[in-house]
């Protein structure tokens, strides 16, 4: 039991994280225009991954069914790549975009798994 609301609560960061850094891609341009550039420190963006990071090596250690764990894996890693590339395309900004989606459906596919048991 235990086990299950540590899975939870990684997934409501996970969640949550994801889909604050979308509203964060998606607002720097308007914020920008107002004059606020500190929304645009890449320390932000490192704060970005290293939650998506937590969260998903918490919701997959241990995991005995794979193919969450190895989807999440691979969203983290494309939104990690999109994050790094994002000034050399304009694909990666999309790219973000997407994997941030993904990394939310895959939390909750494991909520709605955890909540089964």
């Amino acid at each position: 039991m235990i086990e299950t609301r540590k899975i939870y609560w990684a997934d409501k960061l996970g969640v949550l994280s994801a889909f604050l850094c979308m509203v964060h891609c998606l607002t720097v341009p308007i914020l920008l225009a107002m004059g606020v550039g500190f929304i645009t420190n890449p320390i932000i963006a490192c704060l970005f991954i290293l939650i998506a990071f937590l969260s998903i090596y918490n919701v997959t250690r241990g995991r005995r069914t794979k193919p969450l764990s190895i989807f999440l894996w691979f969203a983290f890693s494309g939104f990690l790549v999109s994050i790094v590339l994002e000034e050399r395309a304009e694909i990666f900004e999309y790219g973000m975009f997407f994997f941030s989606t993904a990394i939310i459906i895959g939390h909750f596919f494991n909520i709605r798994r955890c909540l089964r048991r």
